[in-house]
């Protein structure tokens, strides 16, 4: 047994398309056409690079990551070959591998399908923690009477530097800036805002395809200093009312990243249901070599 780094991304693409999935981590980052794929792998490729288990001159398992900022990455994989069965132990090599060239400070973030993929024993292995979840629900009717209609406005101007902080504020990574928002307000997007004595305690970005027939919430948040007061749900309730009012759909959906299922229950009440369900961890050497020098001393 052999762990070899791969360059050729062709064959990494040959043994991912008949490979086993069952503890491959963000899976979902693997469009469905490969040429989406190419440019994520030659990235991978490049920088940590691409890992494998080498047995009788065959590909068993790969790992590589995609870079996202400076020494932070999402790790994909890994996958194995049909019928191979990886060890814990064997995954760990194969991962200690990969990350030997980075720095302690570096950063790896996992991501599987709770309840479809068997992930645990392999992050226990590595000594990496859960860090949150990621909730994607989706609701296939409006439940009918409003709570708080007459706090929730379409979007004004005037609100337009209380919205921009609001936005910054919660949404970094991978979003469209407040900018991009408001520009795109139109018949299918529509941007609502909660307002009361004033001022502007939440937001609401409803993004409506109409040739799918389904309705993405795709930004909501309440003000720091608003919070658990039924604002976001509030929200949520007028926006699943106008999508289902005014489009012909059959969904209208939502991701929601959170550490409490109970509160994620809530949304239950209003007709979401939980479709997936992401458990994110994350591993920091650093910590893990800290913890360990402290037990040491």
């Amino acid at each position: 047994m052999d762990i070899i780094q791969l360059n050729d991304p062709k064959e990494i693409k040959s043994f991912i398309e008949t490979s086993d999935y069952q503890v491959t981590s963000y899976l979902y980052k693997i469009p469905q056409q490969f040429t989406e794929f190419d440019q994520l792998l030659e990235e991978a490729i490049n920088h940590p690079g691409a890992f494998a288990i080498i047995e009788d001159s065959q590909i068993k398992a790969l790992i590589f990551a995609i870079p996202y900022e400076t020494y932070k990455f999402k790790v994909i994989g890994p996958f194995i070959e049909a019928n191979y069965t990886l060890s814990p132990e064997l995954f760990q090599q194969l991962f200690d591998t990969m990350i030997a060239g980075q720095p302690d400070y570096a950063v790896y973030n996992f991501s599987f399908e709770e309840g479809v993929q068997t992930y645990k024993p392999f992050v226990k292995q590595i000594q990496a923690s859960y860090n949150f979840t990621d909730y994607y629900l989706e609701a296939h009717q409006d439940i009918g009477d409003l709570g708080s209609e007459q706090n929730i406005i379409e979007y004004q101007k005037g609100f337009y530097r209380a919205f921009s902080r609001m936005h910054q504020k919660t949404f970094k990574h991978d979003a469209m800036d407040a900018n991009d928002i408001i520009n795109s307000i139109d018949e299918t997007h529509r941007l609502f805002l909660f307002v009361s004595e004033g001022l502007l305690k939440g937001y609401l970005y409803l993004d409506v395809n109409t040739q799918q027939a389904s309705a993405e919430i795709k930004y909501f948040s309440s003000h720091i200093d608003y919070r658990m007061k039924g604002i976001a749900f509030d929200l949520l309730e007028y926006a699943l009312n106008y999508a289902f009012i005014h489009f012909d759909l059959r969904k209208v959906y939502f991701k929601i990243r959170n550490k409490n299922s109970r509160l994620v229950e809530r949304f239950n009440e209003l007709g979401f249901k939980t479709n997936y369900e992401y458990k994110k961890y994350k591993l920091e050497p650093q910590h893990i070599h800290e913890t360990v020098n402290n037990t040491d001393n």
